[in-house]
């Protein structure tokens, strides 16, 4: 791609005999900003604008890194003529692109009048901010193609910008910041993390656009999925700030109306999660100047971890593997577990334990060309369900009494405990799979999302709860960086997944749950294929390659033989 890129700019540099400079270099600082245009209009920033003696390729590339939405993109508009610096009205998305080139355009067939010349930008499509802070992945090549004049002082300027803001991920990097807004999980027990991204200076200002967006409700793709306790149209009432003296920040919500006092300590939940990723202080909630809660007035999250759903194994549980159709535990001895499962009566496949570990999920083989899904009490007898087919991915559990599998590489099936006992039902897929393979799947620990491979890609999808089916709606394809093919998935944490590829220089990624983030497992030990990846407590990433199985802590450290050291034809797997 980026060859290409290079054999057009010498065409045309052939063509054009125009002593034009290389790109301007990304600013090593970015200027303050803010995110509401209330905000924004209110707010007093310094803004550089471009040097005098900058070229027309220089002028466009320092354009495409100006990322600050401050004062209506004032930063941008510096670089624009006068007419434009009025007119320009950007679409309310941000498209984010990478490895970016301005080079001269092809001579148009009139020729140009004198301090006049064409400027085109080729990047790569990264993705795009939308309106409600969330990221959302795009790709293909960009290419647009600008006027820039000179201007009577002896500067250029743009005067035909882009009809849409356009901005380098290197400096939409050094201006924004990812942060969780917290809503409820699809039965309203718990807080989960809706991913955004907000401009972090003017750091002052920051807790208040964070609370903007919690008010506001989930971003659209997660609509479905996620809940909020904070009624209709209530707002924060005055500017969240420090209070004076004591370093608290405070909350103060407009009325509320009538609410219980549950839902009080759930609107406590989804404010404190939320602004402690922007503030250290302790946070005092208010309604319209009155304490929100009658028993408690300073919060830290630490006060409200009944209502965070962890998305990693709990570390008491320990592991359990799949080791020659049995189930056995993940520590020095490998004793196989009680029961059946363990003993070898069944003929395991794969499993998965549900996340208070009292439960086994296993496909066990039937006949040569028919496998089943068994439940039941972990070391006891399973229960064999209706379900059947000639493939059924690993198990996967949405609370403690609900697991999931894919049958055939085409339909997803849930199990669900009841008065009754298991019953067997369909997810409505169709949106999630268009029709193409899974090859495995995986539901978030709150419920929330699922992910899946799907013919070798990489898609997140929200898991709507309609009357009592579910629907896994807004699927996103999150490419993969050199369009490496995805084996296998996790969830590694509440906001991040981990992967294994077909990549020999990067096979084990830890990807953020949007696809904005990518960052790359050290590829030293292990060796194609790969065969096997779960997530411990920690979180640890454990994987299998051709020969052993793995595990590392974070991306850059080096991997470590699992201990006790296990055939890389096993399967670990954690609660979950």
């Amino acid at each position: 791609m980026m060859v290409g890129r290079a054999t057009r700019w010498l065409a045309v540099l052939s063509v054009l005999l125009v002593p034009l400079t290389a790109c301007a270099s990304i600013p090593e600082e970015s200027d303050p900003v803010a995110v509401r245009e209330a905000d924004e209009r209110n707010t007093t920033t310094e803004v550089t604008p471009p040097p005098d003696n900058l070229d027309p390729l220089g002028l466009v590339r320092r354009f495409v890194d100006s990322a600050s939405p401050a004062s209506n993109h004032e930063a941008a508009r510096m670089h624009l003529d006068d007419l434009q610096a009025k007119q320009w009205s950007p679409g309310p998305d941000l498209l984010i692109v990478d490895n970016v080139d301005t080079i001269p355009a092809p001579p148009p067939p009139e020729p140009l009048p004198e301090g006049v010349q064409l400027v085109t930008v080729q990047a790569d499509r990264v993705g795009r901010l939308l309106k409600d802070s969330s990221f959302v992945p795009d790709v293909g090549e960009y290419e647009t193609t600008v006027r820039v004049e000179l201007q009577p002082d002896g500067k250029w300027r743009i005067a035909s910008p882009p009809a849409e803001m356009v901005v380098s991920r290197d400096a939409f990097s050094s201006v924004y910041r990812s942060v969780p807004i917290y809503f409820l999980d699809h039965d309203s027990t718990g807080v989960v993390p809706d991913l955004r991204y907000v401009a972090s200076q003017p750091a002052s200002t920051l807790p208040r656009r964070v609370i903007d967006l919690l008010t506001a409700g989930p971003s659209e793709r997660m609509q479905s999925a996620l809940r909020t306790a904070i009624p209709p149209g209530v707002h924060p009432r005055t500017n969240t700030s420090e209070a004076t003296g004591d370093g608290a920040l405070e909350v103060n919500l407009s009325k509320l109306g009538e609410v219980s006092d549950e839902k009080r300590w759930l609107i406590a939940a989804q404010v404190v999660f939320t602004l402690q990723k922007v503030s250290n202080a302790r946070v005092r909630l208010q309604e319209e100047g009155l304490p929100l809660l009658a028993t408690e007035q300073d919060l830290w999250p630490t006060d409200l971890t009944r209502y965070e759903i962890d998305n990693m194994p709990r570390q008491d549980l320990g592991g359990l593997a799949v080791i020659d159709e049995r189930i056995k535990r993940l520590d020095s001895r490998a004793d196989p577990i009680p029961g059946p499962a363990g003993s070898g009566e069944y003929q395991v496949l794969r499993a998965g334990q549900s996340p208070d570990g009292r439960k086994i999920a296993a496909v066990t083989r039937r006949s040569p060309d028919e496998v089943v899904l068994r439940v039941g009490p972990y070391g006891e007898s399973l229960h064999e369900l209706g379900a059947l087919g000639s493939f059924m991915s690993k198990p996967t559990w949405r609370g403690d009494d609900e697991v999931w599998t894919v049958i055939g590489g085409r339909d997803v099936i849930r199990a669900r405990s009841g008065e009754t006992g298991w019953t067997v039902q369909r997810v409505d897929s169709a949106q999630f799979t268009g029709g193409r393979q899974i090859t495995d799947l995986r539901l978030s620990r709150d419920g929330t999302r699922a992910a899946a491979v799907i013919d070798g890609k990489l898609v997140v999808s929200a898991v709507a709860d309609r009357d009592g089916s579910v629907v896994l709606e807004r699927p996103t394809t999150l490419p993969s960086p050199q369009g490496a093919q995805i084996l296998g998935l996790e969830w590694r944490d509440k906001e991040s997944l981990a992967v294994i590829t077909d990549s020999n220089g990067f096979p084990v990624y830890d990807v953020s749950v949007d696809g904005f983030r990518w960052r790359a497992y050290t590829s030293a030990n292990l060796g194609q294929p790969m065969k096997m990846i779960t997530v411990g407590p920690g979180p640890t990433v454990i994987v299998a390659d051709r020969s052993s199985i793995w595990s590392s802590p974070e991306p850059g450290d080096v991997w470590s033989l699992l201990e006790p050291r296990i055939g890389s034809s096993s399967l670990p797997f954690f609660p979950g």
